[in-house]
Parts: structure tokens; sequence; C-alpha cells
């Protein structure tokens, strides 16, 4: 079983591949890309070879189902924080790794405390409450004043060690042996700030500005900045991602107005910095983000991440309206037509939005979010066999016309 047996294997020993350029001389055929060139020829809005595909993460209990029904080659293996193997095993071009985010500070002399109904508060401000099998379920945010927020620890990147690991287990596995293109995701402004707030206090702030929320923007812009320092240390080309959700069913969290003012400049100057040293952006959301695309496109987003149908977004309406400033990735509903669908009517669903969205050449397919426990393995294996049934050239299916 995977559980067992991946925990014990060993990784396989790195191999170079042949120069691209011998592979064509000798096959006489335009080479296959690798699985960071297929997704970063989307962000750029250029052909593939075939159409890039991403998972966001896959829960325990999928990948159960997974190991259930098939076999895993050990040599699929490939974990930095998060283990990616069973998107190996699925194919999947790109993945994102939580691991180089930030922390708070631990030689700040600070311990997590309990406040009314058993609740915990933590060093990052959140509030909590443990179940019974220990899980953390949020609560609130305590940090309703400049005042409180100085008597916890302030956010500082990992341990150099940390990215020095990262860079080795990246060369390794995705730039030698081209398992699959893992890069990071660190904590985006809203996602990252309103939880130590909690949303009353957070709704305060926006409608009377204390000055606690542009602090906290500040503290996060800086230590964001080093981190991407440290990631673009590493690879210059990689994509930086943020999760940020920002949006709910139907409507999002705050204004676009309040997002250009409290968010958009110190994003746009991250992305800038980004963008010099030859890297990409990308940003995780829930829900229906349409009405922030003209901000999206105005911070220089280069990869927008979630696109929940459920939630309301249109992906087609959005690709004709922003397509050629923007690229799209993920979209296929996690709710209910990847639980409760057919194969039959998720490749249908696929299939329509391949079709309209990947000639542009800006499509990164998959989920919308995780993979998910009660997701079937048919239906995971269905849409992104049917990514890779699509013919760039042709804009056709190989099985048949649509």
């Amino acid at each position: 079983m995977h559980l067992n047996r991946l925990n014990n294997s060993k990784v396989a020993k790195s191999f170079l591949p042949p120069p691209p350029f011998l592979i064509q001389v000798i096959t006489g055929m335009t080479r296959n890309l690798t699985h960071k060139e297929r997704i970063l020829a989307a962000v750029n809005h250029e052909k593939s070879d075939q159409v890039p595909t991403y998972g966001f993460k896959v829960e325990p209990g999928f990948t159960k189902a997974w190991d259930q029904a098939h076999e895993v080659d050990d040599d699929n293996w490939v974990q930095f924080r998060q283990d990616q193997t069973i998107l190996v095993e699925l194919g999947v071009d790109g993945t994102t790794d939580p691991g180089l985010g930030d922390r708070p500070d631990p030689e700040f002399d600070f311990e997590p405390f309990f406040i009314d109904d058993d609740m915990l508060v933590g060093p990052n401000g959140r509030v909590t409450k443990i179940a019974s099998g220990g899980r953390h379920y949020y609560q609130d945010g305590y940090w309703t004043s400049l005042d409180v927020r100085e008597q916890f620890p302030p956010k500082i990147p990992q341990d150099q060690a940390v990215y020095d690991e990262f860079e080795k287990f990246y060369k390794r596995e995705v730039l030698e042996k081209d398992k699959i293109f893992v890069f990071p995701i660190i904590n985006g402004f809203h996602e990252g700030i309103w939880l130590s707030i909690g949303y009353v206090a957070f709704a305060k702030e926006i409608r009377k500005p204390t000055g606690l929320l542009d602090s906290l923007v500040d503290e996060l812009f800086h230590v964001n900045m080093e981190i991407c320092k440290r990631i673009l240390d590493i690879d210059s080309e990689i994509i930086i991602a943020f999760t940020d959700d920002i949006a709910y069913k139907g409507n999002l969290l705050l204004s676009p107005r309040a997002f250009r003012r409290f968010y958009a400049p110190r994003y746009k100057q991250m992305f800038d910095y980004i963008h010099k040293r030859g890297g990409k952006t990308m940003i995780h959301t829930d829900g229906d983000i349409s009405p922030l695309l003209p901000d999206y496109v105005d911070i220089g987003l280069d990869l927008l991440q979630g696109l929940e149908p459920i939630a309301g977004v249109d992906i087609i309406e959005l690709n004709e309206k922003y397509g050629d400033d923007i690229a799209w990735n993920g979209n296929i509903d996690v709710s209910r037509l990847l639980w409760k669908g057919t194969p039959a009517q998720v490749r249908e669903q696929c299939k329509k939005v391949i079709n309209a969205v990947a000639p542009s050449n800006n499509l990164v397919f998959g989920p919308s979010t995780d993979i998910m426990s009660f997701h079937s393995v048919e239906n995971i294996k269905t849409l992104y066999e049917t990514a890779r049934d699509y013919d760039m050239e042709s804009h056709q299916f190989n099985r048949g016309s649509p």
C-alpha cells in the first residue's frame, strides 16, 4: 500500500535527460515539454505540446482510495512538505507546496493561552477550538488593535536551512527528474491577515482605519519580499503563488475599492519585483472573484487559480474579457461534479471548458481546489485524461470531435 510503502521507499537516483535539441535532431520531431515548461507556456500565453494540468493538493482519503485501486510506483514518490505522489501518478504537470511561507518568530517569548469556552489563542493571533480528535477549528481573531498585536511574535521567514532543503528537492525532483513542477505557495495579504484580526474587527477597520490593517499589510509585505528573494535565488524563472481566499459564493469578502486601498499597492510592488527577477505570480482564491479581475490585471497577476463555477465564476466569459492579460488555473467543480457526477459528465464539462479556453494558450487545467477524500478515483482520472486527450494543433479531442 502507498501509505506504508512510500514511507520506506528510497528516492530513485537522479538522472539527466538528453538535451532537447538532441532529441529533435535524432527524432526529427518537436520535443515534448517538461512539466515546468508546459505550465510556463500557459502563463506566457504560448502554445504548448498539450494542455497543462495542475492539482492544488490531494486529501488523505483520496490517497487511500487511489492506493486501494492502483499499485503505486515507488519511484513516483515526491514530497517536500506535502505529499505529491498521487499527482505524479496522475501525470499532473504542476502543484504548490506551502513549506516556505512565514512563521512566528520562535525567539519571541510567547505561550499560547486559553480564553472563554476553552478556545486557544495561538502565536498568529488566531483563536481556535480543539475538537475531540485534536483538530483545531477557527473561531475568531485576537489582534483587534496595534497594542494587542505587539504582544505577539512578529512574522519572519523560515530558517535559511529550509530554503536550502527545498533547493535540493527542487533541483532533483523538478529540474533533473521532471516528475512534477512543484512551486511554493505563501500567504497573501487578505487570507494571511484577516484570520488574525477576526471579521468583525476587520470590517470595522475597513470602514474606519486605525492603522492596524496598514501595519499588518506592511509587515507581511516585507516578510514576503524576503521570502520571494530567497525563492528566486533558487530559480529565477519559478512561479511564486499566494493563497488568498478573498471571495465566497456570489460575492467578494471586501469591495474592489478596499482591495485597491489596502492590498493592491503592495501586491503590485511585490509582483513588479518578482517579474524583474524573471519569475511569475499566481493567486489562489475560492469564491466568485469576477469583480476583481480588472484589479488582478492591474497589479500584474500572471495566473489565477480557483475559478469556482459553483460560486458563480464563468471562465469562458472571463476569458473573452480578460484572456489576453491573464492566465487561468482550475475551474472544474469539486463540490458537486467531481463528487456526485459520472465520468461521462466530468468529461463533458472538461471538454466544454477546454474547447472554449485552451485555444487561447492560457489555460492550466484542473480542479478548482483540492482533490477531496470523497472524489471518485475514476472522476479524477477522467479529468486529467480529457486534458491530455486534447490536441493543441487541431483543437480536437483524439477520441473524436466534441
